[in-house]
C-alpha cells in the first residue's frame, strides 16, 4: 500500500501500477490536471470522472467534493479502481462507480485495449482482439441521478471517445454551475496521420457546445488562458486540431 499525497488531499492505493503512483506522488503526473480540478471543486461540487481508469482523479477528487460518480469500462481497470477505493474508507461512501462507457446511444458498447485491459488507454477506437463489450449510459441518464442545485465538474478523457460525447452533453451542461476538463485525443479518433481533415471538424462539433464559456489551455505543467481559441470559438471559428486538455468553465 501507497499514501499519495496531493496538496490537502490524502488517499492510499493498492502497489498494482506502483510507477504509476510513483510518479503521481512526486508531482511528475499531470500537476497541471491536479491544479486545474482544484481551483474548481466546492465541498458540495459532484464531481463526474468520465474515463476514471485506477483512480487520480476519482480519489483526489473524492478529497474535496460531495459525491463522486466514476465510470470506467475496462473491467481490470475497474478492478484496480474498486480496490484502490476500498482502501479509503472515509472516502468509498462519497465514491459510486459504474462500469459502464459514457456515449451517446443506450446499448451495447465494444471497446478494446491499445496494449493490454488496465492500461488506461482503453477505447471505442481499439476494438482488436483484446477488446470487450460494455453497457453504454448516456448524458440525459446521468443528469437524471444528480441533484438539481449542486455545482458540477466533469471530467472526461477517455481516448478519443470525447467527439462523441461532449456533442450529446447539453443535459449536464445546460446546469447553472458547470465545469469541464475535456483531453482530445486525435490520433486515436483520426486513425493516426494524416488525419486533420477528420479531426479539425471533429474539434469544432466539440468546441461548439463550449461557445461563449471561458476556455483554459491545461498542458502537462502550466495552466493558460486560450484568448485567441475562445474568441474564434465565440464566432464559430474554432478551425483547430486540438492535441491536449482544455478547462471549459461558467458560473
Amino acid at each position: 500500500m501507497q499514501t499519495i499525497t496531493i496538496g490537502a488531499a490524502n488517499f492510499a492505493v493498492t502497489d498494482t501500477q506502483k510507477s504509476f503512483w510513483d510518479r503521481v506522488a512526486s508531482g511528475h503526473w499531470e500537476p497541471a490536471t491536479y491544479e486545474a480540478i482544484g481551483r474548481k471543486l466546492t465541498a458540495d461540487t459532484v464531481f463526474l470522472d468520465f474515463g476514471a481508469w485506477i483512480g487520480p482523479v476519482t480519489l483526489f477528487a473524492a478529497n474535496h467534493v460531495a459525491k463522486v460518480i466514476s465510470f470506467e469500462p475496462d473491467p481490470e481497470a475497474a478492478n484496480q479502481l474498486r480496490a484502490n477505493i476500498a482502501l479509503n474508507p472515509a472516502l468509498s461512501q462519497k465514491i459510486t462507480l459504474l462500469e459502464r462507457a459514457v456515449w451517446s446511444d443506450t446499448g451495447k458498447l465494444r471497446l478494446g485495449a491499445k496494449k493490454a485491459k488496465g492500461d488506461s488507454m482503453s477505447s471505442v477506437h481499439h476494438t482488436g482482439s483484446d477488446s470487450w463489450e460494455v453497457e453504454a449510459i448516456t448524458p440525459a441518464e446521468i443528469a437524471a441521478m444528480l441533484p438539481d442545485d449542486a455545482p458540477l465538474f466533469i471530467k472526461i478523457d477517455t481516448e478519443g471517445a470525447e467527439y462523441s460525447i461532449v456533442p450529446v452533453l447539453a443535459p449536464l451542461l445546460a446546469r447553472k454551475n458547470v465545469t469541464a476538463l475535456v483531453s482530445f485525443h486525435p490520433r486515436f479518433a483520426g486513425g493516426n496521420h494524416p488525419r486533420w481533415h477528420k479531426t479539425i471538424p471533429m474539434t469544432k462539433r466539440v468546441l461548439d457546445v463550449f461557445k461563449g464559456w471561458r476556455i483554459d489551455r491545461v498542458h502537462h505543467g502550466s495552466i493558460h488562458r486560450a484568448p485567441v481559441i475562445e474568441a474564434l470559438n465565440n464566432l464559430g471559428l474554432a478551425y483547430i486540431e486540438a492535441k491536449t486538455t482544455y478547462l471549459f468553465s461558467r458560473s
